[in-house]
Formats: structure tokens, C-alpha cells, sequence
């Protein structure tokens, strides 16, 4: 005999306003796994087949696998992430193994405050002297999601900070293309997927197909096939972000023309740098996809993913930031729906 507490889902929290809602689910890493559009209905976020998957309560032990990237999948349901201390595969930092993408996103958080329309969520990390507060709120079309992380020890503490915001079907097709306000594309060297060649560097429209309009990228549709892991970097201000924030404003825009909207990612370039970009659109035949997964992320982050150095001399992975002790960064994601033209 099953009892409630075996059978029922992690809590969610629903935030609602005129153009837009968003679910939010405290128990597993403060995610957002649902973004409507309320004028046409569509779910935008990516949704992973592995989010139907019951986490074991065995993984930890070691009964499943002591990998972490397995600990992290086992239950991911697609949607968006806040990577911290951590982001990539794991790694030994300041004598401790930090987790697949950071324990940050796997963590349950309190929840602090919580109204109609916004939340804020604090957790603390055991493997960095962190505290992470985190502050979804939805004014008309526009998601704001507010992080601040700070540094409870005295001492410096060096971290990998990153976001991980998936888009997926149906709100994106074969169709549909991406703006970037990005000079530079660099593809992973070890595993940068079909659509180009490994450890390549160039502008994200010379490298991969164009779009139609300029500074953009178009995307492949689900079943495709086709799939990219690589980082967009050397931003540009972008002035047509919304209520910019002076010149450290850059973002990107995904655009669907089927259904007549996109969805606008804007951010800091002072805190995030570079954004790492992940097309798998049906391509993996192995695990954890196995063909199943169509998602595309733009993912705001303080390093470029993996370990050495790119062709063209950029450092990839890295400390990331340096908080000195006792002090606090905040950093600010806006996403705007507009409308296509």
C-alpha cells in the first residue's frame, strides 16, 4: 500500500499576472518549470521526459550511482536553474566535491515571502559557505527573478555562477530563430553536437545557419535531430533591452513566428559574461535523452563551460566569482514576452 507521502509530487507555487504564469517548485532547487503565455496558451519552457522519473530516495546512498550529473537527471524536469557554487560537471573546490550544475538547484528552499504575483526563497549551501535568496515576481509581461547570493564566511569564497533556462515545444519550432546580442560563438571541444565542428570560434551566424533577421540564429525543430553545446560571449550593449541597464544591458530573443511572440532574456554582462548555449533537439540516442529531450537554452554564466583554453585563447571554466567575506551579489534576469511584428 502506497501512502501519500511516497506518492506525491514536489510542492509548486503558481504566480499570476494579466500576460503571463509561472510555477515555481521550492522542494527541488527553487525552479521555474512552467512560463505561459496566458494570450495563446503556450507552455514556453523546455519540459524533460526525465521529470516524470520519481527520484529514488536511494540515489544519495550510492544505490543508483554516485554520479552526480545521474543525481541531477534523475528527476530534472526541464525548465530553468540557478547553478551554483557550481555549473558544468563536478569538481573538487576548496577541498569538496561540488555536485552536476551545483547544489543550489537540487536544494530545498524556504519560502520567505509570497504573494499573487511574487516569491522570494532562500536556501543554504553545504558545500560553499553560502546563502542563496532568490525573488520571482511577474508584473504584466515581464518575469523578473532576482538572486542574491552571500558569503557567510570571512574568508573569500570563489564560485561558478550560472542560469539555466530552457526553452522547448511548442512555443518553439522549426520556425522559429534567435537573436543575440553575442559577437562570438565558442563551441565545446569535446562534445559540441552536429551543427559544428569542435573548439570552432566565430559570430554565431557564420558558424551556425542564419536567421532572418540580423544577429540572428535560426534554431531546428524538434525531431531534427541536431544538437550544439557551445557559449555565446563578447556581448554588446544592447539598447533595445528593456529599461536597460545602462551599457552592462545585453540579452537574447527567442522568437517564434508560428504563434506570433518571443521571449527576451535580458541580464548584467558584468555578472554574466558569457551565456552557454544548448540545442538538443532530439539528438541524443543515448542517456539520459534518448531522442526524447527538444530543448534550447541561452544560460546567462560567469565562465565558459569546460576546462583549458579555446582557440582563441578565452579561458574555459575557471573560479568563476570571488565574493570577499561576509558580502553579497545580486544579480537580475528579466524575461519579457513581445510581440513579433
Amino acid at each position: 500500500m502506497t501512502t501519500p507521502a511516497e506518492t506525491a509530487a514536489p510542492r509548486t507555487i503558481t504566480l499570476g499576472s494579466d500576460a503571463l504564469e509561472v510555477t515555481i517548485t521550492p522542494e527541488r532547487g527553487a525552479d521555474i518549470v512552467r512560463l505561459i503565455d496566458r494570450a495563446t496558451g503556450v507552455q514556453t519552457l523546455a519540459v524533460s521526459p526525465t521529470g516524470d522519473v520519481t527520484p529514488s530516495p536511494f540515489a544519495a546512498s550510492n544505490f543508483i550511482s554516485g554520479d552526480s550529473m545521474v543525481q541531477w537527471t534523475n528527476g530534472y524536469p526541464g525548465g530553468w536553474q540557478l547553478m551554483v557554487p557550481n555549473a558544468g560537471p563536478e569538481r573538487v573546490h576548496d577541498g569538496v566535491a561540488q555536485g552536476y550544475h551545483g547544489e543550489a538547484s537540487l536544494a530545498r528552499w524556504t519560502v520567505l515571502e509570497q504573494s499573487a504575483t511574487s516569491v522570494t526563497l532562500a536556501t543554504s549551501l553545504f558545500t560553499a559557505p553560502l546563502r542563496v535568496e532568490r525573488t520571482v515576481s511577474l508584473a504584466g509581461a515581464r518575469l523578473t527573478v532576482t538572486d542574491t547570493v552571500t558569503n557567510l564566511s570571512p574568508d573569500p569564497c570563489s564560485f561558478r555562477l550560472g542560469q539555466h533556462p530552457a526553452f522547448g515545444t511548442p512555443f518553439l519550432d522549426e520556425h522559429s530563430y534567435v537573436v543575440t546580442a553575442a559577437a562570438t560563438l565558442i563551441t565545446d571541444a569535446n562534445a559540441p553536437g552536429t551543427l559544428t565542428a569542435a573548439d570552432a570560434v566565430g559570430r554565431p551566424d557564420a558558424l551556425l545557419p542564419a536567421g532572418p533577421v540580423p544577429n540572428s540564429v535560426a534554431l531546428p525543430g524538434p525531431g531534427s535531430g541536431q544538437a550544439l553545446f557551445g557559449a555565446l560571449t563578447d556581448f554588446e550593449a544592447d539598447a533595445a533591452a528593456p529599461d536597460s541597464a545602462g551599457d552592462d544591458s545585453t540579452g537574447a530573443t527567442f522568437c517564434s513566428p508560428t504563434h506570433g511572440f518571443g521571449m527576451r532574456i535580458s541580464w548584467d554582462r558584468a555578472v554574466y559574461p558569457n551565456a552557454w548555449f544548448w540545442i538538443e533537439a532530439n539528438a541524443g540516442s543515448g542517456w539520459p535523452w534518448f531522442k526524447r529531450l527538444f530543448s534550447i537554452a541561452v544560460e546567462p554564466a560567469n565562465v565558459l563551460p569546460g576546462d583549458g583554453v579555446a582557440a582563441n585563447g578565452r579561458e574555459r571554466g575557471g573560479l568563476g566569482t570571488t565574493l570577499p567575506g561576509g558580502e553579497s551579489l545580486v544579480s537580475t534576469i528579466r524575461v519579457d514576452r513581445i510581440q513579433l511584428t
